[in-house]
């Protein structure tokens, strides 16, 4: 091994081309990695989304979700799924076990899905594709008092022009309806012309269509033949004519009916500070860079922004790429004072050359680590940069060591060569031994599963890459780098005051560590050694004095503790079925409570506190809820940076949650601040059992025991009630009419719901145009009394006199895992105040419980706990692997 040493440390040209090499491809892997937020990776999911216009979702469940669930069941390589039965739509998400490819197992559920021939006759066509995370890199507000087509006329336009940048690819406009053709015809106007919704519709069908009809072959040329007659927009649907009498009159359909040329009746209206706005959201795919994105984005805002018409404004929202900045911005200042302290310790206690070359490791590993985690395809992300700046200060111990012995056998009066070589074999064993160990202590994290797995996978990549660099570094490089160190008793005459002044210092420093190892350290090493067995009792004492203090709760854990972010975000939501005025008064409750919270709450530097406050009608801002409707809202309020704020967003957002207080009729009203990781809540649990009445029964049981537990908050369920249904049955006495069950539903499905008459491609937009009636006939109760049923022979006959109308409480939304029923219970936790894990232990008994009393009933633990489970695991295996 020596011979080795001595034929590295000897050839010191190869030495500093290996530097120069280090250098140059770690700038080349700095200017070309992809620097992102978080580390992109596979969810191994896929999403199977049917669109079942008019469905409940009872009936989605059955025609759809079920069908699905019978032809995937089984088959090899599905960990897990789940589907959701909701009001127009099914869908169902299949999770895929490790190692499996992703395409392969998409294709072949694609393969069973579509062999399905028994779906509803209205299901549309199933779409499949893959889960991705979109990450986003900014949100943008366009905002101004203008019409809402104007408005969304205008992003478009800014979509466009965005997405035309070199680094921008994806860009979503949010908080925008679809356009719609709504034909809106009341029961007067049907019975005095003696038609009906499927006559209208056909009628439109007919008088709506562009049909090649052949070519003509002249002598000269070919042309085309084709009858045009499509129409686009509503002005152009008035002229149609649906009935034509033979004496010659014709009903045109604006006699007929109203022709609404506008959007979808659903409400969805997005505010930022009280204004009228739609958002763009700004995105990146997984090697586009976040930073080029931003400031690309940012220069074409500043420029267009001169070009908008008066009264309209684009202005950033939220640059998600600030925080990025920051961790860089941090990164590189520890890196510098690091690298600063490193050199002044060394030239304090040993020697200026000793201490260049012994820093320069520090620069020397992070260069070598970033270019193999760009050979590899990594990125710059929150992780990847927690292992650089956690590995910091580990990186340049084994070149400290390696670095004084060669220092101490120099000074020993041996030559400088000999002095590295055997500096060098002195110390290669242990340190070699002491870098492989904590290698091994980090190898575990590379092998967790599931999503908390992929999430930090990069993590022990960069430490485990710093590490093995540093030690090739410390053990071929530096050698021959000090090879050539100045014999330390040599006292060097300077005429410098300066320099004599510095070294003075640095013999003071000297002396008085020599005096200190001497005296002090060498004495207490021997007592040490002597006394080996109680040194060892006491360190064991002081492990299991850690663990105690953790198992009783004295030191709180938190697997992904919330960080001081500058958004908070609050989401209400009501039954189904709620109208959006109750909603819109509820948003406005919370944006008052907000406004106030804002001048009563002092910053450090004196600013506001709240820096712009986004609101939205008809969909919640919580990932992990996905829910949308008149029922549901959502705010966020951007904070002030952290730095000037002076106060934790999470208590920003508990004071923000006492201000609102409760909100009347509301089921839920949740808050969250910004999150480090995967989406999860502390405590999760899965209530799965056969019907849905026990369900409830013990989500509520384990509701009201969540809430005994002090720091415990936010406790709620998925389950939410869904709207009253009003369920029509036929009566007995008019299938003796000729009236069946179709003609029932069918009717009623188009005159409340819409026939859907035909749809159109105008320019980007796909617009449906629906024959129905009108709004008025469709907001009352007590104008079922005016709604006729047309025979087949052509009678008109009362909805009340040919069926039984009762009214019942209907689902929200049907959730169904592995294809049993179930319903998650979530609570966040105060990490100050309880801690997760102890909770649910705790609940072990109650848990035994609850399965007792309802038979059928399985629980499991989900979210944060599942999640950092294999985690955990992993830790405790890396101890006994480090020990060996």
């Amino acid at each position: 091994m020596k011979r080795v040493i001595a034929a590295f440390t000897k050839n010191r040209v190869f030495a500093n081309i290996a530097v120069l090499l280090i250098f140059m491809a770690g700038g080349v892997a700095g200017i070309s990695i992809v620097r992102e937020n978080n580390p992109s990776f596979s969810l191994d999911r896929i999403m199977i989304a049917i669109p079942f216009p008019g469905a409940d979702p009872e009936e989605v469940e059955e025609g759809i979700n079920q069908k699905i669930e019978e032809q995937i069941d089984g088959m090899e390589g599905i960990k897990q799924y789940t589907t959701y039965s909701s009001e127009n739509a099914g869908t169902v998400i299949v999770e895929f076990k490790d190692g499996y490819d992703v395409d392969k197992m998409m294709s072949d559920v694609r393969t069973k899905v579509e062999s399905i021939s028994t779906f509803p006759v209205d299901a549309e066509r199933p779409i499949i594709q893959e889960m991705i995370i979109d990450e986003q890199v900014m949100l943008l507000a366009l905002a101004g008092d203008m019409s809402e087509r104007r408005l969304k006329e205008w992003a478009e336009r800014i979509k466009d022009d965005i997405q035309q940048l070199p680094k921008v690819s994806q860009v979503q406009i949010m908080g925008i309806r679809d356009y719609e053709i709504g034909i809106e015809v009341s029961e007067e106007r049907l019975r005095e012309y003696g038609l009906t919704f499927d006559e209208v519709a056909d009628a439109i069908r007919r008088s709506n269509i562009n049909l090649a009809g052949g070519t003509i072959r002249t002598r000269g040329e070919e042309i085309r033949v084709r009858t045009v007659g499509r129409k686009y927009t509503g002005e152009e649907f008035s002229s149609i004519v649906v009935l034509a009498k033979p004496s010659g009159e014709t009903v045109t359909l604006d006699r007929l009916a109203t022709i609404n040329d506008g959007f979808v009746e659903v409400p969805n209206t997005t505010l930022i500070d009280g204004q009228s706005c739609l958002l763009l959201n700004v995105m990146k795919a997984n090697n586009e860079d976040a930073l080029s994105i931003s400031k690309e984005v940012q220069a074409y805002i500043k420029e267009k922004q001169q070009q908008l018409p008066e009264g309209i404004e684009l202005n950033v929202v939220m640059d998600n790429t600030d925080k990025l900045r920051t961790q860089l911005s941090f990164l590189t200042r520890n890196g510098i004072i690091g690298l600063g302290i490193v050199f002044l310790l060394l030239w304090a206690f040993l020697n200026f050359r000793l201490s260049f070359w012994v820093g320069l490791g520090i620069p020397i590993s992070l260069a070598g680590a970033l270019t193999v985690l760009w050979a590899v395809g990594g990125t710059i992300n929150s992780q990847s940069i927690f292992g650089f700046i956690m590995v910091m200060g580990i990186i340049v111990d084994d070149a400290i060591v390696v670095g004084e012995s060669i220092y101490v056998h120099r000074k020993a009066g041996e030559s400088p060569l000999k002095a590295a070589i055997e500096g060098l074999s002195e110390v290669a064993m242990p340190v070699i031994t002491a870098v492989i160990t904590s290698i091994v202590a980090f190898i575990p994290l590379m092998f967790v599963g599931g999503i908390s797995g992929k999430f930090i996978s990069i993590f022990p990549v960069v430490v485990i890459v710093c590490l093995s660099v540093s030690l090739i570094e410390c053990l071929i490089l530096l050698p021959a780098h000090l090879s050539h160190l100045p014999d330390p008793n040599t006292e060097a005459k300077n005429g410098n005051p300066l320099i004599r002044f510095l070294d003075r210092i640095h013999d003071t420093t000297s002396l008085g560590m020599e005096w200190f190892v001497e005296h002090i350290y060498t004495p207490f090493l021997s007592k040490a050694l002597n006394w080996r067995y109680i040194l060892v009792c006491v360190a064991l004492s002081l492990l299991l004095l850690t663990l105690g203090l953790v198992q009783g709760g004295i030191v709180k854990f938190s697997a992904l503790p919330e960080i001081d972010g500058f958004v908070i975000t609050a989401n209400v939501r009501f039954p189904d079925g709620t109208p959006a005025e109750v909603t819109e008064k509820a948003l406005k409750r919370m944006d008052e409570a907000l406004t106030r919270l804002n001048g009563k709450i002092k910053t450090r530097s004196g600013d506001p506190l709240v820096e712009t406050r986004l609101s939205i009608l008809g969909r919640s801002l919580s990932e992990m809820e996905g829910v949308s409707g008149p029922h549901v809202g959502g705010m966020q309020a951007l904070l002030l940076e952290s730095e000037k704020r002076g106060i934790h967003s999470k208590e920003v957002t508990v004071a923000w949650e006492k201000e609102i207080g409760s909100i009347p009729g509301a089921t839920s009203l949740t808050f969250m601040g910004m999150q480090g990781g995967p989406p999860g809540s502390a405590i999760e649990v899965w209530l799965q059992g056969r019907t849905m009445d026990d369900i409830l029964a013990a989500t509520d049981d384990l509701k009201d025991r969540l809430a005994r537990y002090d720091g415990v908050n936010q406790i709620r369920s998925d389950y939410s009630p869904g709207k009253t249904e009003m369920r029509l049955r036929l009566k007995p006495e008019a299938r003796g009419l000729g009236i069946t069950v179709s003609d029932l539903a069918r009717q009623v499905y188009s005159g409340f719901y819409g026939n859907e008459a035909v749809r159109l491609q105008r320019g980007r937009d796909d617009v449906r145009v629906k024959v129905r009636y009108t709004a008025g006939e469709r907001s009352k109760i007590t104008d079922l009394e005016q709604i006729r049923i047309r025979t087949r022979s052509g009678q008109e006959l009362p909805l009340l006199s040919v069926a039984d109308i009762t009214f019942e409480p209907g689902y929200s939304t049907i959730t169904r895992t592995n294809g049993i029923r179930r319903v998650m219970v979530s609570a966040d936790v105060d990490s100050a105040r309880a801690n997760a894990g102890e909770v649910l232990s705790d609940l072990g008994e109650f848990f035994k419980q609850l399965e007792y009393r309802y038979p059928g009933m399985s629980i499991a633990l989900k979210g944060e706990q599942e999640n950092m489970r294999d985690a955990l695991g992993s830790l405790l295996i890396s101890f006994p692997l480090a020990i060996i």
